[in-house]
Formats: structure tokens, C-alpha cells, sequence
């Protein structure tokens, strides 16, 4: 995994083609964080805690990796207007999926202090709140997954397309945290799952704030 040793016949293109490959290949292993870091809140799968820590642990080195290989192709090769840009987008990228890292850790030490039960402890809210987490779940890995098509193939179409669904995403954020902050303050006795939850709802909206970040990288 990461990069490979650059060739001597290897040109500008070439360089900035792996380093794109290579900061997606760390936009995925992120989402898979995130996605295994979310299973836990509705059950803990014992190899969860094992992979989110190495995860967390290639991820840090990975991220100075490819701080090494952007400057290194930029003193090689010198580029210039879009390939200059196109190679710092890249460096936004790979911090931004950094930060998004150690989001999904919180979100899975959080999941392990509720013991895997936020089903139960969103039953005790209103009837359908829930299945609005759910659908913040879900959106949030949409929107990483999206984020991929940005890094890999510079995709703008997809970058305007994330930064849309960004309202609906605060949306249903935005009733979450009502509804837990509302339960926190007339159930205070039994508050800490709820500011448990407080805090993962928190996690994931600053995941789509790092994607937000890397489409404004691309678009502006």
C-alpha cells in the first residue's frame, strides 16, 4: 500500500497520477473506519477496536507520506498553474481524510463506552429518531464516498454535488442534536449515553466539513 518508487522514465503526469491514487487508497481506508467505527454503536464487533487502531496508525503515517512525495514531485518537476494546483488540491485532501480519521476514532471509543446499545438509548427520544440517525449515518458515508470521485479523478460535477446535499446533511444534524440536548437537560440523571451520542453526531458532522474542505479545494 502508499506509494510507489518513482521510475526514471517517470514524467509530471505520472507523479501526480500516483499521488491522486494514493490519496484516494487513504479516502478509503477512512470510510472504512467511519463504517466500522458506525456498526459499533448498534453492536460491538470484537475486531473493531484492532482495525480502527491500525487503521488510525497508517493513516498518520500515510498522511506524511504524501506530504513527502507533493513536495518531492514539486522540487522535481517544478510544475506550474494546473498540475501546481492539482498537486496541492491533493495535499488538502490527505490532511482533510487525516482529520476525517480521527473523527471515526472518537465515533468508535464513543460506541465502545455505550457498549454497542444506541439503539436502546435513541428509543428513549421521540418515535422515528432513530431512523433520522440512521439517515445521518448514511448520508455522512455518501458524502465520503463522493469525496473519493473528487480526489481520484478531479471530478467538479461530483465536488457541486456534495456541497448541495451539505444542507440536507446539516438538516437532520440539526434535529439530532435538539432532540439529545432536549433529553439531557430534563433527564439529567441519566444523561451521559445521550452526551455520548452529542458528541458522535458532532463527529460526523465535522467528517462532512472535511469533505466540504476538500471540494472548496477543488472548485475554488
Amino acid at each position: 500500500m502508499m506509494a510507489q518508487t518513482a521510475g526514471p522514465d517517470d514524467q509530471l503526469p505520472d507523479a501526480i497520477g500516483r499521488l491522486a491514487g494514493d490519496t484516494t487508497e487513504m479516502g478509503i481506508v477512512v470510510s472504512d473506519m467511519f463504517r466500522y467505527a458506525c456498526h459499533d454503536l448498534f453492536g460491538l464487533i470484537p475486531e473493531t477496536a484492532r482495525f480502527i487502531a491500525e487503521s488510525q496508525q497508517w493513516v498518520a503515517y500515510s498522511t506524511n507520506v504524501l506530504e513527502q512525495q507533493a513536495r518531492s514531485t514539486i522540487l522535481q518537476y517544478h510544475p506550474t498553474g494546473d498540475d501546481l494546483r492539482r498537486i496541492v488540491e491533493l495535499q488538502q485532501a490527505a490532511s482533510q481524510y487525516g482529520r476525517i480519521a480521527e473523527r471515526s476514532s472518537h465515533i468508535a471509543e464513543q460506541a465502545h463506552a455505550l457498549g454497542g446499545e444506541s439503539e436502546q438509548t435513541l428509543g428513549r427520544l421521540a418515535l422515528n429518531t432513530s431512523d433520522i440517525f440512521n439517515q445521518l449515518i448514511a448520508l455522512v458515508y455518501e458524502q465520503m464516498r463522493g469525496a473519493f470521485l473528487v480526489t481520484a479523478a478531479r471530478d467538479l460535477a461530483q465536488a457541486r454535488t456534495l456541497l448541495e446535499r451539505e444542507v440536507e446533511v446539516a438538516s437532520y444534524y440539526n434535529v439530532i442534536q435538539a432532540r439529545l440536548k432536549h433529553h439531557t437537560r430534563i433527564e439529567p440523571n441519566t444523561a451521559l449515553p445521550l452526551q455520548r451520542l452529542i458528541m458522535v453526531t458532532t463527529d460526523m458532522r465535522e467528517i462532512v466539513a472535511a469533505v466540504v474542505a476538500i471540494c472548496n479545494a477543488v472548485l475554488h
